[in-house]
């Protein structure tokens, strides 16, 4: 116990110890950099042992309109400058108050001039040199502080603390060290090889715990010992006296040069990582580490370090270096955000504007620098810069579209992706009629194109109930300031919420969680989302109005005790067309299919010769075909009887007798006087009773004769007699059902007319119909259909 006490004690100690040098030392730079006099200069020393000016380090307007590249300097501070020990070590002087120079101009004769600075920072200086420096340490100390509480003794945690506050310390140093600062310069160069060795000593600690092997420990070793053995070799070129500044200069090459080795080394095991585990739910993790390494450090080596090693920075180090910002950036949004961005999306509109953007923006560079060379006043210049570049924003702008249309779909597939899902999805839907269905097509739908942990369909109130079970999508709903709308997609922390209906109080919603790499929905996932949700509250708005109506429908069939005529009439037209249409079916698939065959078999027939027992079970067979195809064709005949509305309802129902009279015992007597022609809707009706009452005598009347007759008057009048076997009241009623009556009572009110049943035990059946000539589609008011009222003795 008194053991684990005092290494408490002891870690605690070295940690504040450690504390309370990293202040001093930040405090030192800061102090160096406030305190600097804002000049410095590079010098070339030549042949004659006279030093020149290469390179003027300020942004002081008044300096660099006083001295100029070339310029030989006599004395720096009052001294000569071969006598000053930062020129002899490191080729550059800092700190200068005054300068003493001799200028050799193209004409004339040479001029002495002393320059006084006036130590006057600007305020880009002070910005560049101490405010994003300053503060980007702070974000590292601050990241680190909360790195160490959460995750003390979390040897991964130790060293992304470390590499933190060497970037930070590292960022300072640079420049206290630009200010000639032996302390800062010793930092900054001890840092540079050691940062990305920590970062990997790192990342091989992190994806241990994910049982990832990203490099052996062999390796690890001599990445240390070199970068340990430049840091050596730096301390020695910088304290050590004997070091000249070629000494100096080489081992400073082998430092940078190891820095960019080990950061581009870096790089390549992220990149590597990620192509070996792109497929598992730490990708997205790898792509952002990825993209925090690249946006921080490929400005600073790419356009100022290596540009420097060969002659003259692209872009200024106060300009590079605030690229690092973004590396404490993306390791706080990992570490706080509950959802990573979606890393893909952000990395795949960058290519794209990358590519779109690199034809105009040389065009526009090729005409700016035209023009710089025209020899005109400044004013214009600027009036024609601004007018090329205008207009080339212009005529990008409006050709942008159509590089939209055929550029983007080659470097992106995912919008084209989306589009097609919409169109698939305006299909699949057309074919909806019940929720459940329309449940169906959106989770296919979104399963095909997002990796989504889970989808789920609530239905929640419009406020939360007592009682009620929590649900994560719940919780959100109510924090929400007002009722989402309909059609809406909600992007929340924890997923995205559809409000696909409101129906009663109650929201109808499509709760999809997070995605599986646990990035959060893209732009273009949002407005894919957004659309389906539209396109299905639509839907969905449209069965709680069909589910309406057949409620109502349903209430006021039961207020009456049965069917309204109006939905009678619905249904049996509705009833014809599916008959019309399956008999369409039958004729032109199953019978010419039959047909066909028949063909083929008495070719089979003719053509070859088969014994007498072959030949006969062919015959059969072609006898079997004959009546099949007779079957099918009666069927049809039934199902859509053969000119029903061209030869007018007396000649079909003649037809219609002469068929029934062949296929069965008794005979009928047809009377009818001319008959107008008539609506579709009451020769179909005046068919179908006719036939199903033949139905009924053929089977259970026992009649020999029929007598039918058809009139129309100031109405249609139908009258049906057989003299068959009859039946009593009692036993008709219980038959009803079985005989097909029913159907005949729910025809004649569809249309509004009158239907009446006689019959007594041995007299026979008769049947009275009286329909209008024209019956409105409205429903019947004032009349109670009781369910015995037709029958009569």
């Amino acid at each position: 116990m008194e053991e684990t006490m005092i290494r408490s004690l002891t870690q605690r100690a070295f940690i504040a110890g450690l504390n309370l040098g990293l202040v001093l030392l930040v405090a030192h730079f800061v102090l160096i950099i406030h305190n600097n006099i804002l000049l410095g200069i590079s010098l070339e020393e030549t042949s004659a042992g006279q030093y020149i000016i290469s390179e003027i380090h300020t942004s002081s307007k008044e300096a660099l309109s006083s001295l100029q590249v070339g310029d030989r300097v006599i004395e720096i501070n009052g001294k000569r400058p071969g006598d000053i020990k930062e020129v002899q070590r490191y080729g550059s002087v800092a700190r200068i108050g005054t300068i003493s120079i001799i200028r050799y101009p193209e004409q004339g004769a040479p001029f002495h001039m002393t320059y006084r600075n006036e130590n006057r920072p600007s305020a880009y200086q002070t910005f560049t040199h101490l405010v994003v420096p300053g503060c980007t340490f702070l974000i590292m100390l601050l990241l680190s502080l909360i790195l160490y509480r959460k995750n003390a003794n979390d040897p991964a945690s130790a060293l992304l603390i470390f590499f933190f506050l060497m970037i930070g310390t590292g960022y300072l140093a640079g420049y206290a060290s630009s200010s000639q600062d032996t302390t800062g310069r010793l930092v900054l160069m001890c840092s540079l090889p050691l940062i990305p060795v920590v970062f990997l000593h790192f990342l091989k600690m992190y994806l241990m715990r994910f049982s990832i092997t990203l490099l052996s420990g062999r390796v690890l070793s001599v990445l240390y010992f070199l970068a340990l053995a430049a840091n050596a070799l730096m301390a020695a070129s910088i304290m050590g006296n004997t070091w000249s500044y070629f000494s100096y200069s080489l081992t400073r090459l082998l430092t940078i040069s190891f820095f960019i080795f080990g950061v581009f080394f870096d790089i390549f095991k992220l990149i590597q990582c990620y192509l070996k585990f792109r497929n598992v739910e730490i990708s997205s993790l790898f792509k952002i580490m990825l993209l925090g390494q690249i946006t921080s450090f490929s400005p600073f080596i790419l356009l100022t370090l290596l540009p420097q090693l060969f002659g003259r920075a692209i872009v200024s180090f106060e300009i590079s270096t605030m690229f690092l910002i973004m590396l404490p950036i993306t390791y706080v949004y990992l570490l706080t955000a509950n959802q990573l961005f979606d890393v893909d999306f952000i990395v795949s509109r960058f290519k794209y504007y990358l590519s779109i953007a690199l034809f105009p923006a040389g065009l526009i560079v090729a005409v700016l620098a035209m023009i710089q060379n025209r020899d005109e006043y400044p004013w214009i210049r600027w009036i024609q810069m601004f007018l090329v570049v205008y207009l080339f924003i212009i005529v990008f702008l409006f050709f942008k579209e159509k590089l939209d249309y055929f550029f983007r779909n080659i470097l992106d597939r995912k919008p084209l992706d989306y589009q097609d899902s919409l169109e698939r999805f305006a299909k699949r839907i057309g074919s909806i009629m019940k929720h459940s269905d329309l449940e169906n097509v959106l989770q296919r739908e979104i399963s095909e194109l997002l990796s989504v942990s889970r989808v789920e369909f609530l239905t929640l109130p419009e406020r939360p109930e007592e009682g009620s079970s929590p649900h994560e999508a719940a919780e959100l709903l109510y924090h929400l300031p007002n009722l989402p709308n309909i059609g809406e997609a909600i992007q929340m922390n924890k997923g995205v919420m559809l409000v696909l209906g409101n129906h009663r109080g109650q929201f109808y919603i499509l709760w999809i969680s997070h995605k599986k790499n646990h990035t959060r929905f893209n732009r273009d996932e949002m407005n894919w989302l957004n659309t389906i949700s539209n396109y299905s509250s639509i839907v969905c708005e449209n069965l709680y109005f069909i589910e309406g109506l057949v409620e109502d429908l349903e209430s006021e069939m039961n207020k009456r005790k049965g069917s309204s005529s109006w939905v009678s009439r619905l249904i049996f037209n509705l009833a014809e067309n599916e008959r019309r249409k399956l008999a369409a079916d039958l004729h032109d698939s199953a019978l010419q299919d039959q047909l066909v065959w028949l063909r083929r078999l008495e070719n089979l027939l003719l053509e070859f010769s088969f014994s007498v027992e072959v030949k006969q079970e062919l015959l059969a067979i072609k006898e079997g075909l004959l009546d099949v195809i007779y079957q099918i064709r009666e069927t049809c005949n039934e199902l859509r009887p053969p000119l029903l509305r061209e030869m007018g309802i007396v000649k079909a129902l003649e037809n219609l007798f002469e068929y029934a009279q062949l296929q069965s015992n008794f005979t009928i007597e047809f009377n009818t006087r001319p008959v107008e022609e008539l609506e579709d809707e009451l020769v179909i009706t005046l068919y179908r009773i006719t036939q199903e009452l033949l139905r009924n005598a053929s089977k259970h009347s026992g009649a020999s004769q029929i007598i039918i007759t058809l009139e129309q008057k100031e109405a249609i009048h139908f009258t049906y007699k057989d003299n068959g076997i009859g039946m009593d009241i009692i036993n008709m009623q219980e038959s009803f059902l079985h005989m097909g009556l029913s159907g005949i009572k729910e025809r004649v009110v569809s249309l509004e007319g009158e239907c009446e049943f006689f019959s007594e035990k041995g007299t026979g059946f008769k049947v009275f119909v009286t329909l209008p000539l024209t019956a409105s589609m409205g429903i019947q008011s004032g009349r109670k259909e009781e369910d015995d009222s037709y029958f009569a003795s």
